[in-house]
């Protein structure tokens, strides 16, 4: 059996995972990644690497993990390595606005969506968005940082005149168009080795006033390890839904191996995807709640699959 090597940035997202490998009597070799080097021209070891490199990680005073990892993957990609999420999938990871174009691509609707570079062109872009209300959020941030909701242009105008703006991290930040709950929750599809675990729904009453494109998907308030929170339900209603394979298409496309997937429905019934999560966490007291089939969990599965690779 190979090893398998996890590389990441946060340990705090690996709890669970380590425990999965406990039970099964497996030790997986963990790679933080913050700063470092690449000995490109040197073969790396024949394992299974596992890549959870986050968009956020600046937030945790990761500044350039994402880039080392890019340079990592591509040695290892060099050298024909078994690498789960491979670089594609990291590029997607820290770009919203190449989410939104592979999502499209795979016939998936979603939000309404402009890129503006400059703050100083945020104002004008806004008025020519003509969508009201609209959320504007950072193409690269994590956390949910910088994304605000506002009703108006003169609201818009006075936040973007505050000394403490936070400006994304790449320069570009996103108008989108507000999308109204059906009910108040967003959904998020579960998918390992490109097949479908399970849904999670996640309710979003207590002080939802940001996009929902983006609030459920922190690592605060909605944060899916947070095992206190009954925000969390795991839910059959869309098992069957077409959804399900354009998902799994979308995910094919573009080579994710591992990924959260969020959309919400608006009052007519559609779908909108908004957010692509290649580092998911899961929610286990929503798992043990749902009594899943043969006691399937979210990191259970990934274990299972990243060991069947590494003894294939």
């Amino acid at each position: 059996m190979k090893d398998i090597v996890i590389i990441h940035e946060n340990d705090e997202w690996l709890v669970t995972l380590r425990e999965e490998f406990r039970q099964r009597g497996v030790t997986a070799i963990e790679w933080f990644l913050d700063n470092g080097s690449v000995p490109f021209s040197e073969r790396p070891a024949d394992a299974v690497y596992y890549n959870r490199m986050s968009a956020s990680s600046h937030t945790r005073g990761h500044r350039f993990a994402p880039e080392l990892t890019k340079a990592v993957l591509t040695w290892l990609e060099s050298y024909e390595c078994t690498v789960v999420n491979r670089r594609q999938v990291l590029a997607l990871e820290v770009c919203k606005l190449s989410q939104y174009a592979a999502l499209q691509r795979a016939g998936l609707q979603v939000p309404k969506t402009h890129a503006v570079v400059g703050k100083d062109a945020i104002v004008a872009a806004a008025e020519a968005f003509e969508h009201w209300p609209l959320i504007v959020k950072p193409n690269r941030g994590g956390k949910g940082l910088g994304v605000q909701r506002f009703n108006t242009v003169s609201e818009l105008a006075q936040y973007l005149q505050r000394p403490d703006l936070d400006e994304p991290l790449d320069g570009t930040w996103l108008l989108q168009e507000y999308i109204q709950p059906r009910e108040p929750f967003i959904t998020r599809a579960e998918f390992v080795g490109r097949r479908f675990v399970y849904t999670v729904q996640v309710n979003t009453e207590d002080g939802f006033e940001l996009c929902p494109a983006d609030n459920c998907s922190i690592e605060d308030q909605f944060c899916p390890t947070d095992q206190q929170s009954h925000k969390f339900t795991l839910t059959q209603r869309f098992d069957e839904h077409p959804i399900l394979s354009l998902l799994e298409n979308f995910l094919h496309d573009n080579g994710i191996d591992v990924a959260g997937i969020e959309f919400i429905e608006n009052a007519d019934g559609e779908l909108f995807v908004y957010d692509v999560n290649t580092n998911t966490n899961y929610n286990q007291a929503a798992e043990q709640r749902a009594n899943q089939p043969n006691g399937e969990t979210g990191m259970g599965a990934l274990a299972n699959y990243l060991i069947g690779l590494a003894q294939s």
